[in-house]
């Protein structure tokens, strides 16, 4: 029987918030671990009283039967399960090629993994140096540290955008800040995630709400979101979990993900956008006549002697 996942390393990654998120408010009260962000497959494993574990980003998976895209992953797993220790889990990004998704990099990975993480117990992680004298034994790399400590300004994790990425070939994608001492809504070590400008799914456009009617906010939000690189990452997750049939009966299932990713990502900013266009509405019809009544309250003081505020 596998144990409870509460009281085990095992179970998924945490979820790594965009910087600016209100889940993220946190993260940066106290000091934190700044490393590479790369454009790879989440893929976790371990072994748990003798049993090899493998799962991706959505499901755990058949070590015996993994999902297609992930085999590569998993034959490297099963090479080191030997040099694995019990009841330890690995996080790692999967890159099968120097392209796995957005990015071409310009090789991949010794051995398809680069270790992210590895936590020895229950939302128990291992410093970075005991994480890369893990890796160094696996025969696997891990993500270059960009920084320890205290950030104390943007400026500090925007000087890490010009870097080239440990993979060669392009600047890196972005940074991954790391908290291990705070939590985030999902119970899990807080992290948080800034992406290069160049490949944010925003992809940076000098976006600002105008004063248009209530279709045209709808779609000017909508247009603001609706990125062919969300579209990508919603083909990935799909593709991750061994949902994707290459069929058109995928567009259901990719409809439903896409929205799933932009409620969970991009809710409080969608709502805060909302809400400034309604408040200039709103405040000038809930004020509408004042300045007439109050005239006229006014005028009728001159005649009544009385302080127009008066109760």
């Amino acid at each position: 029987m596998l144990e409870q996942i509460g009281e085990t390393s095992w179970g998924s990654y945490p979820k790594i918030w965009n910087l600016g998120h209100r889940a993220a408010a946190e993260l940066f009260d106290g000091p934190v671990i700044v490393e590479e962000k790369l454009d790879g497959s989440q893929f976790s494993f371990g072994k748990f009283n003798g049993e090899l574990r493998v799962r991706s980003r959505g499901k755990q998976m058949d070590v015996e039967a993994p999902e297609k895209m992930f085999v590569r992953a998993v034959e490297t797993v099963v090479a080191i399960e030997d040099l694995l220790r019990d009841g330890w889990t690995y996080r790692a990004e999967y890159l099968s090629k120097p392209k796995h998704n957005t990015l071409a990099y310009g090789r991949v990975p010794h051995n398809y993994l680069i270790i992210l993480d590895i936590n020895d117990g229950c939302q128990s992680y291992l410093p970075h140096k005991e994480k890369k004298n893990e890796a160094e034994c696996l025969d696997l790399e891990v993500t270059p540290l960009l920084f320890e400590g205290v950030v104390e300004s943007a400026d500090q994790l925007r000087e890490f955008m010009d870097r080239v990425s440990i993979l060669g070939g392009q600047k890196i994608e972005g940074v991954v800040v790391k908290n291990y001492a705070k939590y985030g809504p999902d119970g899990k070590a807080l992290m948080g995630k800034h992406v290069s400008e160049q490949f944010k799914e925003m992809h940076g456009k000098d976006w600002k709400l105008r004063h248009p009617g209530g279709k045209d906010i709808i779609e000017d939000i909508a247009g603001r979101f609706r990125t062919e690189s969300r579209w990508e990452k919603a083909v990935q997750h799909l593709r991750e979990r061994g949902e994707l049939e290459n069929s058109p009966r995928d567009i259901g299932p990719l409809l439903k993900e896409v929205n799933q990713d932009v409620l969970e990502e991009c809710g409080d900013e969608i709502k805060e956008l909302l809400w400034k266009w309604a408040w200039k509405r709103l405040s000038g019809k809930v004020t509408h006549g004042l300045p007439e009544w109050y005239k006229n309250k006014l005028m009728e003081s001159q005649f009544e002697g009385d302080d127009p505020c008066s109760e």
